[in-house]
């Protein structure tokens, strides 16, 4: 019997949402209508959508570092960072020379980059990238026994809470280096704000650039707030769910059209897997 996949809108906690995705084919459109009810008819290119995938319904939109001690321990995974990392700025795409504020943002990417637990969230501006991220190969069983999804992100409105500056309209995304924005979620930031902010960081290595990489920020709180879980989320957040039958059908499409998930880690690491799945499409077989 061939699978089905019913397509389907709902409101989940608020969040409008399109479930029953089953194709790539269908995802674009899920894609198109939410654009259709976040852009304005009459100026369809005055808007923004950021996406992320995941690989289960039940993961909520916090950063690495929510899953541990807090925003708090930032302190201390920066100072070992910087201790140990040393030895190796050589060979890192990029590294911070000084130690000034913009620095201190350096290092933190870098951080992101090496998989220390950080206060930033990854996203892309492309929607076929979070796609892949979101169909890629289930590591645990709660990865592969719940549906996968795709946040949408307005992130203009989600920066109308905050005024960076008075010259710009409401909704302006920085960079993290500018001082309006440190002053904020800089390391000496001091305010009461829980929700994160949608923001430009340096483009300090290939993989930030190939996965046309953006990032939300989280404020420096003992308790960090998953974006998906905010009172107003449903204001700037949107969510497509891929049926979990569908998954690799759906990788296969995007192999099919060019795209794997190894694409989007350039580097030499990857070469070896993509010689593999070529030897493996080709059907080479070992001589006996």
């Amino acid at each position: 019997m061939q699978k089905k996949a019913r397509i389907a809108e709902s409101q989940s906690n608020g969040i409008f949402t399109i479930r029953g995705i089953n194709s790539v084919e269908k995802y674009l459109k899920a894609v198109d209508q939410i654009s259709e009810r976040v852009c304005p008819p009459n100026e369809p290119k005055s808007c923004e959508l950021w996406f992320r995938g995941v690989k289960s319904t039940t993961f909520h939109l916090q950063p690495s570092i929510a899953r541990g001690l807090g925003a708090q321990a930032e302190v201390v995974y920066l100072s070992k960072f910087r201790s140990l990392a040393y030895p190796y700025l050589d060979r890192v795409p990029y590294f911070p020379y000084a130690e000034d504020e913009n620095s201190y943002w350096g290092w933190l990417f870098l951080m992101q980059h090496y998989g220390v637990p950080t206060r930033l969230l990854d996203w892309s501006r492309e929607a076929l990238v979070a796609l892949l991220f979101a169909l890629g190969v289930p590591v645990s069983p709660e990865e592969r026994d719940n549906d996968k999804v795709v946040w949408l992100l307005d992130p203009v409105t989600l920066n109308k809470s905050f005024s960076f500056y008075n010259f710009l309209k409401p909704g302006y995304i920085p960079n993290v280096t500018e001082p309006a924005f440190t002053a904020r979620f800089g390391p000496n930031a001091k305010n009461d704000n829980v929700k994160a902010a949608a923001a430009i960081g340096p483009l300090n290595n290939p993989r930030i650039i190939k996965q046309a990489g953006t990032f939300t920020v989280f404020p420096k709180t003992p308790k960090i707030v998953g974006l998906d879980q905010l009172p107003d989320s449903a204001n700037y957040l949107y969510k497509i769910v891929i049926d979990k039958n569908f998954r690799e059908d759906m990788s296969n499409q995007l192999f099919h059209y060019g795209l794997t998930e190894n694409d989007l880690f350039p580097g030499i690491e990857s070469v070896a897997v993509d010689i593999k799945n070529e030897i493996d499409a080709e059907g080479l077989s070992d001589p006996k």
